[in-house]
């Protein structure tokens, strides 16, 4: 009887001594790392305690019809985080997408007369939106002295147009 009882009280001391390693072990790991982030996050090596956002955001639009249309700051380096292209017209619309050159003018009222990377092309099903996010910025970096972002329409309209939303931030 002896024997059954002191396996008993053993057992009873394991399972006291889980309980007890159970509560104590997260307060000791809390402490430490507590203690660390309070060593880390010094007057000399501060740790940023809010989101902040691009100090100089980007946002331009521009409705292609018949010619390549650019829109941009015209200065700087441009980083795309989001086009977004609508098409107005009720056929397929083909969509070429460049940083342009310029033979006279800037941004938004230059005559284009090449173009030089990036470019893409995309494709528009009838009456829908197209959105294509960068989670890391497509650079534009500017061309002859201009920052801009151009599309141009290679498909027939039909009557139609295309809309392109360009979305970031200059440096």
């Amino acid at each position: 009887m002896s024997v059954l009882r002191n396996i008993g009280i053993g057992v009873l001391a394991i399972a006291a001594g889980a309980v007890v390693t159970q509560l104590i072990a997260p307060r000791t790991v809390q402490a430490v790392v507590s203690a660390l982030v309070t060593v880390a996050n010094t007057s000399a090596n501060p740790v940023p305690t809010q989101m902040v956002g691009p100090s100089n955001p980007y946002f331009g639009s521009v409705i292609l019809l018949n010619t390549p249309a650019s829109v941009g700051p015209d200065s700087g380096r441009l980083g795309v985080t989001n086009i977004t292209l609508t098409n107005f017209a009720s056929s397929r619309q083909q969509v070429f997408l460049f940083q342009p050159l310029f033979s006279s003018g800037g941004c938004g009222d230059g005559t284009i007369s090449g173009s030089t990377g990036p470019k893409f092309e995309v494709y528009l099903q009838p009456s829908q939106t197209l959105a294509i996010p960068y989670p890391t910025p497509l650079v534009f970096p500017g061309a002859d002295g201009h920052t801009c972002v151009a599309a141009e329409v290679t498909t027939n309209l039909n009557g139609g147009s295309v809309e392109m939303d360009v979305t970031g931030f200059v440096e």
